[in-house]
């Protein structure tokens, strides 16, 4: 291998998570729909020929960029969770940290639906479920609730369809509400003090 060719690899892995970056913020702003080899390349600023030698398909870079989403929220989820372990927060803090940090992404329910029709995606999907489950997780033992007490995808599911609602266009001035609904019912399926101090 010549010197050369570290250079060379180096920039063609920049230019190819360029492109999926791109592709990325496409479906974003889009949806899946939005997202073409033309639209890439122009988004990235690229030449066309660049999107179709890393992608041979529109499949490839649709499930490269989705799997890019997941790997990206993978280090910004675990450092939440990590920030969440041996803190005691009442579910109303919990709410507001998560309204802050977990901001819902088109590109997020995009991966799901798409997940549904794409096999291959649904072990990415899986993927980004799990790393939500396990900040809820967190959340559930910094408010005091045991594992395995409640299923900690249920507040992912909580998450998700508020998330939905918002990108869709509605507020979430619920949330809270709905959360501290949740959290009492945990609680009170293990019977703790929690319950009488969220009412």
């Amino acid at each position: 291998m010549t010197r050369a060719e570290p250079t060379r690899q180096a920039r063609g892995e920049r230019r190819r998570q360029a492109i999926l970056h791109a592709a990325l913020g496409l479906i974003s702003k889009g949806g899946i729909e939005a997202v073409s080899h033309r639209s890439v390349a122009k988004e990235a600023g690229v030449p066309l020929a660049s999107t179709t030698y890393y992608f041979k398909s529109l499949d490839d870079l649709l499930e490269g960029a989705l799997r890019l989403f997941v790997d990206e929220e993978a280090g910004r989820l675990s450092t939440l969770a990590e920030s969440l372990e041996g803190q005691e927060l009442p579910a109303h803090e919990i709410a507001r940290l998560f309204r802050a940090e977990l901001e819902p992404d088109v590109a997020q329910f995009e991966l799901y639906v798409e997940a549904a029709r794409r096999p291959r995606l649904r072990e990415v999907a899986r993927r980004s479920i799990e790393l939500y489950a396990t900040v809820a997780a967190a959340a559930l033992r910094a408010a005091g609730v045991p594992e395995p007490a409640i299923e900690p995808r249920a507040f992912v599911a909580l998450f998700d369809g508020y998330g939905l609602h918002r990108v869709a266009g509605w507020d979430d001035q619920g949330l809270e509400d709905a959360l501290m609904a949740l959290w009492a019912a945990a609680t009170r399926a293990i019977g703790t003090r929690y319950g009488e101090q969220l009412t």
